[in-house]
């Protein structure tokens, strides 16, 4: 199944762009996708579970979505989370992942994806890949004001 993706370019170091979406304690001061989350800055690691809403459309709030990270990798810029593998929905797993390019020393493409697998995954994507894809738009966007912002 074709991930749900989408990138912008953000006119900040990969390290502060990494920084801010390392830090879930401060998502409530930027990120609109989710904006309640479970999951403390100090334990981001591979295996942690915990519990997050996440804004599908103006409307629409999946509330309590069950989490683990699956990756935290600072080198890389890399961090994916997915659905929980002990406490998700039977039927469908989410693997989400948000990776820092870097472009120059300044520069920043930001890659926000998700994938999904599971018996009901057709139908998810269907209910859900054009919501997700705009509030993956509305996330970036805000991610680049917020760490442009930080870049001044």
């Amino acid at each position: 199944m074709k991930p749900v993706y989408s990138e912008i370019v953000i006119n900040a170091p990969a390290n502060i762009v990494w920084n801010i979406i390392a830090d879930p304690d401060n998502y409530p001061k930027w990120n609109c996708f989710i904006p309640r989350i479970t999951l403390k800055t100090s334990e981001l690691a591979v295996g942690s579970e915990f519990n997050l809403d996440c804004q599908m459309t103006d409307t629409t709030l999946l509330r309590n979505e069950k989490e683990v990270v699956l990756e935290v990798s600072p080198d890389e810029y890399r961090f994916r989370m997915g659905t929980s593998r002990t406490r998700g929905r039977p039927g469908i797993v989410s693997n989400r992942c948000q990776i820092c390019q870097v472009i120059d020393e300044k520069t920043t493409k930001y890659i926000n994806y998700e994938e999904f697998s599971g018996f009901l995954s057709p139908i998810v994507y269907l209910l859900y890949a054009k919501k997700l894809k705009a509030a993956f738009e509305k996330h970036n966007a805000a991610l680049k004001h917020y760490a442009e912002a930080q870049n001044i």
